[in-house]
């Protein structure tokens, strides 16, 4: 085996401690699958107010961490956790929360009900100093800083800009993940002075974006290594369409780009040992799917018609999942002979005419509001199809956690939905799933109604049953391809300094 590597990541969600969206959910899981490698691999997030009221296991860590900062420098309290691992023989990986009440004992991550904070710009320029000055005082300085979104991309820009700030730094490299570039920390130019930063890189080759500051330019930019969660996304960001106006300092950096597709957490999303649903089954016996089915039913006190499709969808209610499409299309879907049931939290609109609709045809469509991690689960393992018909998704890990529970995913080609389903071919029997690939909502009622004439055919259906669970999206696998990034990136980068 290789030299273990010191690999340090920085991110501002850890799932469970903290977690939004996906993020959350990979920063929470792949550094436990590269610590499975073998390699020294460590986790830094703000204490938010989410950490103390989980009731965590932390231990005070350091209590003087000296951050330095434009507007003076501030003490920080650092604490000490470990991510979950239910395998007790499994290396554990550490976690150190930055404490710093002032700007991260709040309800929210980012804001509240009354839209984002306004001191986002200081309160994650203070996260990214406090990350770097707690690497000079581990026991074993990191070679790889592995930085994720807009939160940490001043990290690249300061390892690139000072590389005085540590003698150590000449050794080593940044990578920088995109989950969503969508999210770019975009701040007003009156902010750019607060990240201690030089006035020259303030400029359109810098992190100045159409007048105002943008953070994640700033890691697309100076890091030695790009990533981001899926093969097409990497693609897709790299094209006017689906750039978001960085569209141009990613095709300048297309050979530094890597896509990786993120992997499933099979700890915690399989049917053989889910301890949230209603029954458990495999492969080999789809017996407990039923069960799961006839719960989900009651559970959204829908007919218990075992013989009608059931379609789940688990999502934010926002344009970007395609609910648009869906708007458009769902009063013709309810007109088939189908089930839905779907559970989320969004824009307004969209959770008022799902409300009305699941009033109107209360046989047809369950509708609940929010987020329910059980009752998550139990969509996955009840329902006979998910609908994922997003504008665009980076990478996606619903439709890897149907496939796992024999859910079928009927998806829109874009991103890691299209790397991840294959369309089923009733004529050969290969496939996975079912996938349109316009936005709108006729080609998301064609694919339903493809999806319900397979179900229609049981042993075409049962043999998409059986392709969907022989998939195999575990972490191993990802992590493995990270290795090779960091590894290769170390080999071909030399620290010096930009000024």
């Amino acid at each position: 085996m290789e030299e273990p590597l010191r690999i340090l990541f920085i991110s501002a969600e850890v799932a469970p401690f903290a977690r939004t969206g996906g993020l959350g959910d990979v920063v929470g899981t792949l550094p436990k699958a590269l610590a499975a490698l073998g390699h020294d691999v460590r986790v830094v997030m703000p204490l938010y107010q989410t950490v103390r009221d989980g009731n965590f296991s932390v231990t005070e860590l350091l209590p003087d961490l000296q951050v330095p900062l434009i507007i003076g420098n501030r003490t920080a309290r650092v604490w000490q956790g470990a991510l979950p691992e239910p395998d007790t023989d499994a290396v554990q990986v550490p976690v150190y929360f930055i404490e710093d009440d002032q700007f991260f004992a709040r309800p929210g991550l980012y804001g509240d009900d009354n839209g984002d904070y306004p001191d986002n710009a200081i309160r994650f320029t203070f996260f990214c100093r406090a990350a770097l000055a707690l690497a000079a005082r581990l026991d074993a300085f990191p070679q790889v800083f592995h930085c994720h979104d807009w939160h940490t991309a001043l990290i690249p820009a300061y390892l690139r800009v000072f590389p005085w700030l540590d003698t150590r730094l000449s050794t080593t490299v940044t990578v920088y993940t995109v989950h969503n570039l969508a999210y770019q920390g975009r701040f007003p130019a009156w902010a750019f002075p607060l990240t201690g930063l030089p006035p020259a890189l303030f400029q359109s080759d810098g992190v100045e974006f159409f007048g105002a500051m943008n953070l994640m330019k700033a890691g697309l930019l100076y890091a030695d290594a790009l990533s981001t969660v899926s093969l097409s996304y990497a693609e897709e960001i790299c094209t006017s369409e689906s750039g978001f106006g960085l569209d141009g300092v990613l095709r300048a950096r297309r050979d530094s780009l890597t896509g990786i597709l993120n992997g499933a957490d099979y700890t915690v999303w399989d049917p053989e040992h889910d301890s949230r649903i209603a029954a458990h089954y495999d492969a080999t016996d789809l017996t407990g799917k039923v069960e799961c089915k006839k719960a989900l039913l009651q559970a959204f006190t829908l007919p218990a018609e075992l013989d009608v499709p059931l379609i789940g969808m688990i999502s934010r209610l926002v344009d970007q999942k395609g609910f648009d499409l869906l708007a458009a299309a769902l009063e013709r879907l309810l007109r088939l002979d189908l089930r839905f049931v779907i559970l989320g939290s969004g824009y307004a609109p969209y959770e008022e005419f799902l409300t009305r609709l699941s009033t109107t045809y209360p046989q047809k469509i369950g509708v609940r509001l929010g987020f329910d991690d059980a009752l998550a689960h139990q969509i996955e393992a009840g329902s006979d199809c998910f609908l994922m018909p997003s504008r665009y998704e980076p990478c996606g890990l619903n439709q890897m956690y149907s496939l796992r529970y024999g859910t079928i995913p009927i998806v829109r080609a874009t991103g890691g939905l299209r790397d991840t389903v294959e369309p089923f071919n009733s004529t050969t029997g290969q496939g996975t799933g079912f996938v349109f690939q316009d936005a709108s909502g006729d080609a998301l009622l064609t694919a339903v109604t493809e999806a319900l004439n397979v179900f229609g055919n049981q042993s075409a259906w049962q043999r998409l049953v059986q392709n969907a669970m022989a998939q195999d999206f575990s972490w191993s696998r990802s992590a493995a391809y990270y290795i090779d990034l960091y590894q290769r990136t170390l080999a071909t980068t030399r620290r010096t300094s930009t000024t």
